[in-house]
């Protein structure tokens, strides 16, 4: 198996495999999001402006999946062979993701209870570690493309986990007010890329 032959035999099957749990879990997000049946236009309209704090979640929730998959594809890009040791921690970490629709719906129904913010935060966290573990693992055991330089490798799951764990603060005391915390994923991530563009640049 070469660099970047990501799509057949054992490492297409360990990415399959991902997407296809990062695509569910994303899906999942959307069953929180319904209204009663049988509502008059009032009522209709009212349930509509009723669901909107319940949109924001699923779109701040959507959002972070997107980013984690993101980071999960580019990971694997590094990683250019599936050992069985990487293989079993990407399992346990698509655990994490497959579980993401339970803190989700917490969050959007308890949204200003501290003890919601941080079970999502925390999950999301745990998932930034585990690819931060399938970093390690792979370059101990061979399996991490030659010549990639550390910082790229592990500052995305970095910068997220960082990005959750400052939020937990804001979460004891302001726990509605968090998931805009978490928007910093965003510029912090774009920072990174910025980053590993002009290392890669001034290295040539």
């Amino acid at each position: 198996m070469v660099a970047g032959d990501d799509d057949v035999g054992q490492d297409g099957r360990v990415l399959a495999l991902s997407d296809g749990v990062f695509a569910i879990a994303a899906t999942l997000l959307a069953l929180d999001i319904r209204v009663p049946e049988g509502l008059s236009t009032g009522g209709l309209h009212d349930a509509l402006l009723e669901l909107t704090p319940d949109i924001v979640g699923y779109a701040i929730a959507f959002l972070v999946i997107g980013v984690l998959w993101m980071g999960h594809r580019e990971l694997f890009t590094d990683v250019y062979r599936a050992e069985p040791p990487v293989a079993a921690v990407n399992v346990v970490l698509l655990g994490f993701v497959a579980l993401l629709p339970f803190p989700s719906s917490l969050l959007a129904n308890y949204g200003d209870e501290p003890v919601a913010v941080l079970g999502y935060a925390a999950n999301v966290a745990m998932i930034a570690a585990l690819q931060l573990v399938i970093v390690g693992v792979a370059r101990r055991t061979g399996s991490f493309r030659p010549g990639r330089a550390a910082f790229p490798a592990y500052a995305p799951s970095a910068v997220t986990i960082v990005v959750f764990a400052l939020s937990a603060p804001v979460a004891l005391f302001a726990p509605t007010w968090t998931p805009l915390c978490w928007l910093l994923l965003i510029p912090a991530h774009a920072t990174v890329n910025r980053i590993e563009k002009r290392t890669a640049g001034a290295g040539r």
